[in-house]
């Protein structure tokens, strides 16, 4: 289970509902007991949203901190929740991205990850000074392939700090990743050494990152291999769906390029003696025209009592004809946090830790561990380069 914990909710009118200034959103100290809340709810992760340019031009209700800093602060103020900032793949530099993220996973003991979005618009290209990327997801695939190349650039044990010969690596265990991608190269290694947990675990909405090309030599990546032998370059694939059937087969599908999927839910609960379809009609009404938001696009939404989401949840968690469950969890868009986390905390979670569908992550395991997946052997490994077949 995750949440996303950016600003006042979800909702483009969250701030506004709810009151809060610009001063408010920005505020460490409202970011950290938000998190510790999440944390002591028994999240799993707690996603950051993020955009260069603001939901609504000149508003301080549009006010936000960048997403790998929100990360970091928090990460020396909780101990087993996972962190996972939402960075673009379009126009920011990858080489500079996968330093953020590797150092972000240091900071946090291994409890990082990487929602890897994609830019759609002209005039967030306009704001980075860069011509409009026609083909996003290939960009995506490439930006997220050369990210996990950097990232093992560095092998597990290059940094030796051999005090009598003043060696502070083996540069044998540093290595170049050369890579040539449509628009871009990058010629490595990283700055950085490679992140406790080897590869961050990596999130994108389905169709962000196009299919990885296959490579020879590619035994060590970061997931199983696709048909072709081709790198699975996403952990963890987020779907949406107008109603529970349709969130089911899509998170089915995806699994097609992810170990695992996930499914994205817009969550607006009855609270405070309102219900949640009241709530949603006012914050509704407040949004400004113009606004650039996620809400109300491709995610599930749900509206109503915590009984009924439970409901909703457990339904997403049954096993199909199969046996297997086609949804490996679930990342909540709650309207309002300061309402709705509140509510899920006290009624929500604990009757599916009661129903054993889900369990709090442990303190002191990588996010990677808490999600089940394995710890990636290293791609530029020499026992790992031996095994790879030829081309």
């Amino acid at each position: 289970m995750g949440l996303d914990a950016d600003g006042a909710g979800a909702h483009p009118a969250a701030a506004a509902v709810a009151r809060l200034a610009g001063a408010d959103l920005v505020s460490g100290a409202r970011l950290a007991r938000t998190v510790r809340q999440a944390e002591h709810a028994g999240l799993t992760f707690v996603s950051f949203t993020d955009a260069l340019l603001p939901a609504v031009a000149g508003s301080p209700a549009s006010a936000r901190l960048e997403s790998v800093t929100r990360a970091a602060f928090v990460s020396r103020t909780t101990t087993a929740i996972g962190l996972v900032p939402q960075v673009p793949t379009t126009y920011p530099e990858p080489f500079h991205v996968a330093a953020q993220l590797a150092s972000l996973d240091i900071a946090a003991s291994g409890r990082a990850g990487w929602l890897a979005a994609v830019t759609r618009d002209a005039a967030t290209a306009d704001a980075y000074g860069r011509t409009v990327v026609g083909d996003v997801s290939r960009e995506a695939r490439d930006v997220v392939q050369v990210v996990r190349d950097l990232w093992d650039s560095w092998e597990d044990d290059a940094v030796i700090r051999d005090v009598p010969t003043g060696r502070y690596i083996d540069r044998d265990r540093v290595h170049h990743v050369d890579f040539v991608g449509e628009t871009f190269s990058v010629k490595g290694p990283l700055i950085t050494p490679r992140p406790p947990q080897g590869q961050l675990v990596v999130l994108a909405a389905d169709g962000d990152v196009r299919p990885a090309l296959g490579r020879p030599g590619a035994a060590g990546g970061p997931g199983a291999p696709e048909a072709g032998g081709a790198e699975r370059l996403v952990d963890v694939t987020l779907v949406g769906g107008s109603g529970v059937g349709t969130a089911r087969g899509n998170a089915s599908a995806a699994r097609e390029h992810s170990p695992l999927a996930g499914v994205d839910l817009e969550v607006v609960l009855d609270a405070g003696g309102r219900t949640g379809a009241d709530r949603l009609a006012v914050l509704d009404a407040s949004t400004p025209t113009g606004v650039r938001s996620p809400w109300d696009t491709r995610a599930l939404r749900y509206v109503g009592d915590a009984a009924g989401l439970v409901a909703l949840l457990t339904e997403l968690a049954t096993p199909g004809q199969d046996g297997r469950r086609p949804v490996d969890g679930v990342r909540l868009l709650p309207a309002v946090l300061d309402v709705d986390l509140p509510v899920l905390a006290r009624d929500v979670l604990p009757a599916l830790r009661a129903a054993r569908l889900v369990a709090a992550p442990r303190p002191g395991a990588t996010l990677r561990e808490s999600l089940g997946l394995p710890r990636p052997a290293n791609r530029y490994e020499s026992r790992v380069l031996a095994d790879a077949p030829s081309a």
